[in-house]
């Protein structure tokens, strides 16, 4: 066996264990550290409407934000509909519209939330991006908010129904400078 055969017989088995160790590199369920752009809030999906890069932005720097106090939340939702949305009464498909509308946001965490100028239109297959500047804001904190810490966040849409999501809370630094506080 010469230098070549003898790399790859040695190299071709760990190739997916190195590339699993450099992906898992990454990955830390702590939102806290280096990585502080929106890309480090969370996904999910509620209906056809996924969730990106949900988080809620901190204080400046790392500092609490105190009770009483209010906090904006930042994402991205894309609407993707499906072609029917259900079944009506006699069988047949009832076609979906193609928009659907985050109604409401809520928390137990906030005595409100405010949707800044309503509900927020999703057009289907459109990315619909919360921020820089606030657009859902968490009012009348109940307790003080820290950075690292998660949010519980209840999303209703008008078609896609509802869904909860623990979100990070983000300290305002480094990228996240240029993301508004709440007014």
């Amino acid at each position: 066996m010469n230098f070549a055969q003898t790399a790859r017989a040695v190299l071709v088995p760990a190739a997916p264990v190195l590339l699993a160790s450099a992906l898992l590199a990454g990955c830390s369920d702590n939102p806290i550290g280096t990585d502080v752009s929106p890309a480090a809030g969370v996904a999910g999906q509620v209906g056809q409407v996924g969730i990106r890069n949900l988080f809620v932005l901190g204080g400046e720097g790392g500092q609490t934000i105190g009770q009483g106090g209010s906090a904006p939340v930042y994402l991205t939702m894309v609407n993707s509909p499906s072609d029917t949305e259900s079944r009506n009464a006699s069988g047949s498909a009832a076609p979906r519209t193609g928009t659907d509308t985050l109604t409401s946001v809520s928390t137990p965490q906030a005595a409100s939330v405010e949707i800044v100028g309503g509900s927020l239109q999703l057009p289907a297959g459109q990315d619909v991006q919360v921020g820089p500047a606030p657009k859902i804001i968490l009012r009348g904190l109940k307790q003080p908010l820290q950075s690292g810490r998660f949010v519980p966040l209840t999303l209703r849409f008008q078609h896609a129904g509802s869904g909860s999501l623990n979100a990070p809370v983000q300290a305002r630094q480094g990228e996240l400078q240029s993301y508004s506080p709440a007014p």
